[in-house]
């Protein structure tokens, strides 16, 4: 079961990240994903290749967190809660990189296709995990 988690978190975890290069790269979002580094000093100077590969393992780190937690939704219908936490996440996520100060100026810059990801992010690690234990349970 560990092994399946970690290996369905790193294909989401390749997907999101090539997802998010794509909407950089045709600037469907206003924001760079990879300007966190600003804040952090050690990788400003970085090279960029790097500050992605940094970027990959959180997303993957988060990818695992999110596949464990999923399990604990197995009751409701997947379609539903990964649609409310990818929507919910997105905001989330949005929020703290915009220097909106309301939540209402954070509605507004919402960017759709990076939502999308997201949703579509997150539908694919709760329908992993949930179908994984259903095929093998942790207890076994």
């Amino acid at each position: 079961m560990k092994s399946l988690s970690i290996l369905t978190s790193l294909a989401a975890a390749i997907g999101i990240t090539a997802l998010l290069k794509f909407l950089h790269l045709f600037s469907f979002v206003k924001w760079n994903p990879v300007g966190f580094s600003k804040s952090f000093e050690m990788f400003e100077d970085t090279n960029v290749y790097l500050r992605w590969l940094v970027l990959f393992l959180v997303i993957w780190v988060i990818s695992i967190v999110i596949y464990y937690i999923s399990l604990l939704t197995s009751k409701v219908p997947v379609a539903i809660s990964s649609l409310i936490f990818g929507i919910l996440l997105a905001f989330v996520v949005e929020w703290l990189i915009s220097d909106a100060g309301t939540m209402l100026k954070t509605m507004k810059k919402l960017s759709i296709p990076f939502i999308c990801i997201v949703v579509i992010g997150m539908r694919f690690l709760m329908e992993s995990a949930i179908f994984h234990s259903k095929d093998q349970p942790i207890g076994k």
